[in-house]
């Protein structure tokens, strides 16, 4: 249905520059499997934003309600991610997954379908490279310097032996590899190293607990939908100056190997588990009351075609709310300021792998792929095992495995600062949260040992980028007091076993 202005828009200059980037450099990839999703009122649909607290701004000036969503809060308090186009502000929504913006309104764009295709494998990486090259053609266009995000990982060495191919074919274009975290860590080690290789320049952003607790205030100043914990050197990335363009391949595990968080797209489940208030955060009664929109911000609209294909709906749940609205999320930092694209996402690339029997959707693509790409980058080890890609064993190098220390920095350098948001007015008074059992988050995730981040962190970190986002826009209704009922004392013992459990667990499997 059309959508037709309710009010009298009132833009700064700058709001209108936000506007002009999307419409130039994003609102044409709506078909795409991962492209940049921006902030709208629903009130003024056309006006998109790239952070909250400029959404916020406009919404103030053309006197628009700013109010905490009480729904929105339950979600992001039990999963690590919003579901389906919820911020956590009333009347203000990210942009549809699979949509196309024209003349004031949203347009479904179909999906490809799930295939059971056994190719000849030849064939098939043969097409699989030349639809990653004519992909990363239509992203760079015209541009002279190319930056590549660059890890350890498999999918960002295809898309840098694909960027190498190009310019082995006349393609005239600078080439700048960005990586962060630290400095003996195999990300930034392996990442150098393909630099070297192809004679790039290399960019490397060291992380500290100073980039995390900056990342705090980050994650407010972008809605507090992401932990702070994913954003990682985005600011910096976004601050470079003469790259023209940011190629990057996070879509790469879910398309190239369809993994996610480590498991095969065969062995998937529901985005929404049946239990999700598992430390009893969230009021028992706002919790039921919240139930039925939770459940609904996960359906999949009919137009995905999913129907009783479980393995199809699994996947496009992920694509649809976990990669868009948690990795995605926070990738509009650099969109904003630089043209930022993810290969992997045009659907003559993911519509290919999608295509085929899913039990032959593994780590032998890459393999066959990096073969006849340049640079031999098969030869350089996977960060995640130290040893070579494609062989079954070996003995791991000696680098580090992680490029940070970010469960380490929040219980040391950031405790002080997690503990003083997790007992502040802002947090206790906002009348959603049990108390009780926030009590209890902090004594199992002060337990919890250890270097990198668990569940927990994630959880502690984002209430400490709520009580930002709550303190720096005054303005906000906030949502009422809900009363206590007999549930929620219960749901406190459970989620203190809960959080006490998981931590001990964990330290001792880490021992």
């Amino acid at each position: 249905m059309k959508e037709i202005f309710s009010i009298g828009r009132n833009l700064t200059a700058r709001d209108k520059c936000m506007n002009g980037n999307y419409n130039k450099n994003y609102i044409g990839n709506g078909s795409h499997l991962g492209t940049i999703y921006p902030l709208f009122s629903k009130e003024s649909p056309s006006d998109f934003f790239f952070n909250m607290e400029d959404i916020i701004n406009f919404r103030t000036k053309n006197n628009l309600n700013i109010e905490l969503d009480k729904v929105a809060l339950v979600e992001k308090a039990c999963l690590p991610y919003l579901l389906g186009n919820r911020t956590l502000i009333t009347d203000v929504e990210r942009a549809p997954w699979m949509h196309s913006y024209s003349n004031q309104r949203w347009i479904n764009e179909s999906l490809p379908y799930h295939g059971k295709s056994k190719p000849n494998k030849e064939t098939f990486v043969c097409d699989l490279k030349t639809s990653l090259s004519n992909e990363a053609i239509g992203y760079i266009g015209k541009a002279n310097t190319v930056g590549i995000l660059l890890s350890g990982g498999m999918d960002s060495r295809v898309v840098a032996g694909v960027v190498r191919d190009l310019q082995k074919n006349n393609r005239s274009i600078s080439v700048v590899g960005i990586t962060w975290g630290n400095a003996n860590s195999r990300d930034v080690i392996y990442s150098q190293r393909i630099c070297q290789q192809f004679g790039w320049e290399f960019v490397h952003f060291p992380i500290t607990a100073e980039t995390l607790h900056k990342n705090i205030q980050l994650s407010a100043k972008m809605g507090a939908e992401v932990s702070a914990l994913h954003f990682h050197a985005m600011s910096d990335v976004a601050d470079l100056k003469g790259v023209d363009v940011i190629l990057a391949g996070s879509y790469g595990d879910s398309v190239g190997r369809a993994e996610f968080s480590g498991k095969h797209v065969t062995k998937l489940s529901s985005v929404l588990p049946s239990r999700i208030n598992n430390l009893g955060l969230i009021k028992d009664e706002l919790f039921q009351s919240a139930l039925e929109s939770i459940r609904n911000d996960a359906q999949l609209p009919a137009f995905h075609n999913a129907g009783d294909n479980n393995l199809r709906k699994y996947e496009i749940e992920q694509e649809c709310h976990y990669m868009r609205r948690m990795l995605q999320s926070c990738m509009h930092v650099v969109a904003e300021k630089i043209p930022f694209y993810q290969m992997f996402t045009a659907p003559s690339v993911f519509g290919l792998m999608w295509g085929l029997e899913p039990n032959i959707r593994n780590n032998d693509w890459y393999v066959e792929l990096l073969n006849i790409l340049p640079g031999q980058l098969l030869q350089i080890p996977w960060a995640r095992t130290g040893i070579l890609y494609h062989l079954p064993e070996g003995t791991a190098d000696e680098f580090d495995k992680s490029y940070h220390q970010y469960g380490l920095w929040l219980k040391t350098e950031l405790k002080d600062e997690m503990l003083n948001a997790m007992n502040s007015k802002s947090i206790r008074e906002l009348g959603i949260f049990n108390e009780y059992s926030l009590d209890a988050l902090v004594s199992s995730w002060g337990i919890a040992k250890g270097a990198s981040n668990n569940r927990l962190d994630e959880v502690v970190s984002w209430i400490a980028s709520l009580n930002t986002f709550i303190n720096n826009n005054q303005s906000l209704n906030l949502a009422e007091e809900i009363p206590y009922k007999y549930s929620d004392y219960y749901n406190t013992a459970k989620g203190s076993c809960y959080g006490m459990l998981y931590s001990l667990a964990r330290n001792y499997l880490r021992k």
